[in-house]
């Protein structure tokens, strides 16, 4: 579960980097959260994420609260940043 808690938070900050609609990564281990800036509808990025079979909810006013099992992998984590970066595309 480190590990992978490691490797999400290195995926998560390189989503930061890349969209500037994404204000911080937020969060510990594998509770982590993406803080949107406010013209960015996170309900909107939630609806597209499960729209591709990826469960996220919102947190507040503008943050988007993933929440991953303790069984998940390094592939898992990839595949969960593409699905976050097609939403966030958009």
């Amino acid at each position: 579960v480190r590990e992978v808690s490691v490797y999400l938070e290195k995926v998560l900050d390189e989503l930061v980097l890349e969209f500037d609609c994404v204000k911080e990564r937020r969060g510990m281990g594998l509770m982590q959260g993406l803080e949107l800036v406010s013209q960015v509808p996170v309900g909107t990025v939630v609806n597209r994420c499960i729209e591709q079979g990826l469960i996220v909810i919102s947190a507040g006013g503008n943050v988007l609260r993933m929440v991953p099992p303790l069984v998940i992998s390094k592939k898992n984590v990839d595949e969960m940043a593409a699905k976050l970066r097609e939403a966030l595309k958009n």
